[in-house]
């Protein structure tokens, strides 16, 4: 191999230890002016071709600091065409069948070995820059692949919302919130009727939030009555958080409106459901009253006549026992109750939401209660279920700590959660408010 001025012969017995080899002796950046592939005579080839001095094959590369010239790096006969340009004119011929991007980025590939002169600096560079566009071209597809599964899924339950490409993706985030199929289309459908060809960001994002919010009935507050204590009852399943959210409006009513309250233990069957109350009593100044039976219950309403608020804590009940839902109901007509919550925990399935509305109906509930939401990511089911109750939202809880004060239900604030655009924090803030953003 002939030796150019300033250049190194580097021997080596694979291309890949001779380039490694290079680096460590001329730098990061420099240029292979020449490479070809030699036999060499060793002893220990034997091993390698069964015979004595044999040959074994190694790497002869020809090396140079820094850029050089390429008229200077490779000399070719007088009409001799260049190999390496013939491969490179033929890859953007079949580049032709992609995208510009995609015959940017195989240019960008193939221009490295054409520039004989390109120093190993810039084409690591050019390599890098590929494997951007690469990387960012995998991103496209993968996000269109998605769209296209969503959009055959939807086709697949019963063919696409009537509605603008625009409001097709906020279908689908709708979807992906866990709002169920029939709800999200009838949504989007009914703002492609009502504003057709809406598509500016805050304007659409204010229609769909008020869209969901209509599908959110909200009860109010808590009404008081002057000279009459009003019975407060809380009912459902073990494990829903009664007895905090009992603790939590008791604290609402005692602490933040002044209001005198009762406290009306009915639940004996968790273990220390009773001292959780008890404790409560003390801490607010306030007794304690214990009964199981519809009698003792009716005698302890009275006694508390004198009351702004009477708080009942009932134990939980399985939505599948009948008889046992029909006991509390008799316990609740005794005590007079004029209103009466369903609590239903956010981090249940939807399907055992559903279960627990239909099987306490006989209790008369006229309230829902939402608690747990801290435990839940997704809050569609809550639209979907909103959209079918007779009832509205009364209040929100969020996790055992006191300092977390009960939240009254207000049908804008809950759609911004289902949409993703408020966030329960996991704990409270310093002034003992939800943090919330």
């Amino acid at each position: 191999m002939a030796k150019h001025a300033k250049t190194q012969i580097i021997k080596a017995p694979t291309y890949t230890e001779a380039v490694a080899k290079a680096k460590m002796i001329m730098g990061a950046d420099f240029s292979i002016v020449s490479r070809r592939d030699v036999k060499e005579k060793t002893l220990f080839s034997k091993f390698m071709t069964g015979k004595l001095g044999g040959d074994t094959l190694a790497v002869e590369l020809e090396v140079a600091p820094g850029p050089i010239d390429p008229p200077a790096a490779r000399q070719r006969e007088p009409g001799k065409e260049n190999p390496l340009l013939r491969s490179y004119t033929k890859a953007l011929e079949g580049a032709e069948k992609h995208s510009p991007s995609a015959r940017a980025a195989m240019a960008a590939a193939a221009a490295p070995y054409v520039q004989v002169g390109e120093t190993t600096a810039g084409i690591a560079g050019r390599l890098d820059e590929f494997q951007k566009e690469l990387q960012a071209t995998r991103r496209e597809y993968a996000e269109a692949f998605a769209r296209m599964s969503d959009i055959i899924a939807l086709q697949a339950r019963g063919g696409m919302p009537a509605a603008s490409p625009v409001l097709l993706e906020h279908h689908r985030r709708l979807i992906q919130a866990r709002m169920s199929e029939e709800v999200s289309r009838a949504i989007v459908e009914e703002i492609e009727r009502d504003r057709p060809g809406a598509t500016d960001g805050p304007e659409l994002e204010r229609l769909i939030r008020d869209a969901v919010a209509r599908r959110l009935p909200c009860a109010g507050p808590v009404l008081l009555e002057e000279g009459k204590p009003v019975v407060i009852a809380l009912v459902g399943p073990s494990g829903v958080g009664k007895s905090t959210s009992v603790v939590k409006l008791a604290i609402h009513f005692a602490m933040h409106r002044g209001k005198s309250i009762g406290l009306i233990n009915e639940d004996l069957r968790r273990p220390g459901a009773d001292g959780q109350i008890n404790n409560l009593g003390r801490m607010l100044g306030v007794s304690v009253s214990t009964a199981t039976e519809p009698g003792e219950i009716r005698d302890v309403v009275k006694s508390m006549s004198g009351r702004d608020v009477v708080l009942i804590d009932t134990g939980g009940r399985s939505p599948q026992d009948g008889a046992d839902i029909r006991r509390l109901q008799a316990i609740l007509e005794a005590a007079g109750a004029d209103e009466i919550h369903l609590l239903l925990a956010g981090n249940s399935a939807e399907d055992f939401l559903r279960d627990t509305v239909a099987e306490y109906r006989p209790t008369g509930f006229n309230r829902i209660l939402l608690s747990k939401l801290d435990e839940c990511s997704k809050f569609g089911a809550i639209v979907n279920l909103g959209s079918d109750l007779d009832v509205g939202f009364s209040y929100l809880t969020t996790g055992p700590d006191y300092n977390r004060p009960i939240e009254q239900a207000e049908a804008a604030s809950l759609a911004e959660l289902v949409l993703g655009r408020r966030r329960i924090e996991a704990e409270a803030d310093g002034n003992g408010e939800t943090s919330v953003t």
